[in-house]
Order: C-alpha cells, then sequence, then structure tokens
C-alpha cells in the first residue's frame, strides 16, 4: 500500500520535528504530543496565537438561548459548557465513547436544556470498535496490533436518520470534532441535502486519515455553495458561516 500524503509528508518533516523538538524542550504532555502530531508545522503555531490573543475563539458564533447547538464529539462536555455559560442555548451532545460519555453526564446531564446521546453520527447505522486512545478515541485506526492500544464497541447513527427521529429543522450551530469521522458524516450530510440546515459550523478535520485532503476539499467546496468560511487554520480548526440571504 502507498503512502498517504500526510505519511510522506510526516517523513519529509522528521528533521523539522526533531529540530523543534529539542528548539522547545517541552515536556512530555498534551501541548508536546498535539505539536508532534501536526509536525510542529506553521498553522498549528498560528493557530495557539490565535487561541492565545482570543481564549473564545472556538465559542463565538451568533447565536442566543433560543438557539439549537449540536456537539458531535462532545467529549467530557467542557466546550459545551463554556458554549451555557455565554448563550445558554439548548444542546444535543454526541459522544460514543462510555468513558467520556460518563463525564459528560455528570457535568451537564442535570441541565434540562442539555440531552447527551451516547452514540455517534455518520453516514449509516452500526456498531464499530473504538480505540479509546488519549489524544482523541477514534473508529478509524491503522495500529489495530499495537498492544496498549484498548478497544470497546460504540454505536454510529446515520445522521439523516437521527436528524428525523431527533425532529430536527434548523440548526444555529454544529461543533464536529470527530477524529476522522467527520469525513463521512458532513459527505453524508452533503448527499442528503442537509448542510444547508446549520447555520454555522466549526470543523476540526483530521489529516492523518485516507483520502483526508481530497475528501476535506470535496466537502469544502459543497459547505462555500451556502456558507462563506470566516477562518481557517489548516487541518486545525475552521468556522464556516451561512451567507446572507440575498435582497428580495
Amino acid at each position: 500500500m502507498l503512502p498517504s500524503p500526510y505519511q510522506i509528508k510526516k517523513t519529509l518533516m522528521y528533521p523539522r520535528k526533531w529540530y523543534m523538538r529539542r528548539r522547545e524542550n517541552l515536556e512530555p504532555g498534551f501541548l508536546r504530543s498535539a505539536l508532534e502530531l501536526h509536525y510542529y508545522r506553521p498553522a498549528f503555531y498560528a493557530w495557539l496565537g490565535a487561541v492565545g490573543e482570543n481564549s473564545q475563539l472556538l465559542h463565538e458564533a451568533p447565536i442566543d438561548d433560543d438557539s439549537l447547538v449540536l456537539d458531535v464529539g462532545a467529549f467530557i462536555g467542557e466546550w459545551a459548557e463554556e458554549i451555557i455559560a455565554r448563550y445558554n442555548p439548548r444542546i444535543l451532545a454526541f459522544e460514543p465513547d462510555p468513558r467520556n460519555f460518563r463525564q459528560l453526564q455528570q457535568k451537564l446531564g442535570d441541565n434540562p436544556k442539555v440531552s447527551c446521546h451516547e452514540y455517534g453520527l455518520g453516514d449509516s447505522n452500526e456498531t464499530l470498535p473504538m480505540a479509546l486512545q488519549w489524544m482523541g478515541s477514534t473508529v478509524f485506526d491503522d495500529n489495530v496490533d499495537a498492544p496498549d492500544t484498548k478497544w470497546v464497541e460504540v454505536q454510529i447513527r446515520d445522521i439523516v436518520a437521527a436528524w428525523q427521529a431527533l425532529q430536527l429543522d434548523r440548526v444555529d450551530l454544529m461543533k464536529i470534532n470527530i477524529e476522522g469521522a467527520e469525513f463521512p458524516l458532513l459527505e453524508r450530510m452533503a448527499d442528503a441535502g442537509l448542510l444547508q440546515q446549520v447555520d454555522t459550523y466549526l470543523i476540526q478535520f483530521h489529516e492523518w486519515h485516507p483520502g483526508a485532503y481530497h475528501r476535506r476539499r470535496k466537502i469544502r467546496r459543497a459547505l462555500a455553495r451556502t456558507h462563506n468560511l470566516e477562518w481557517d487554520y489548516h487541518f486545525i480548526w475552521e468556522k464556516w458561516v451561512r451567507k446572507p440571504a440575498s435582497p428580495g
């Protein structure tokens, strides 16, 4: 099997990674792991700088207490908690990792405006093995033989079926951070005509998954028909906002 573009880039950037590891001299931890995952590229430093200037960059949206928010990949509810503090909208939070879901329930389960769902959203209804990882649990993992990888069966639901079951119409904000599953999810939404049903998107695309570059380009072209790109940190986070209605 030919290496992916991400694998090729990581190989070519290895000398930079080694140099930057020595220059930064960071202790092992989240920041060092994230920098190495992104091979110390400038876009990640630009993101760190942007968040340093505006710590609420991922929590700014044209919403209020009447809005509906989908938190897809809710983790333990930290992002949702910030959104509640700022806007107090209604939130549907989706988290298939059972460890994270338990903490999500403990944090937000008593809030009457938050509904916690122990499944992920994708392009079909299925049960999949999920690799439980520190940097982000995923159903897309090549290291199936890694001896220290723990696995659990999780539920994924077709976004179209879930949209109907939850009786959704327009959604004001949708945050997506699902470790590679964003590709089939957004492709399914594009095919079903659901992309235009969401006013604002916050999306984290994951570069290290097969076909990531091509699939991201296609999704972005589909989004651009109805939304404007407000800001973009390449394969880190990007924000799309619905285009204003044409006058008349």
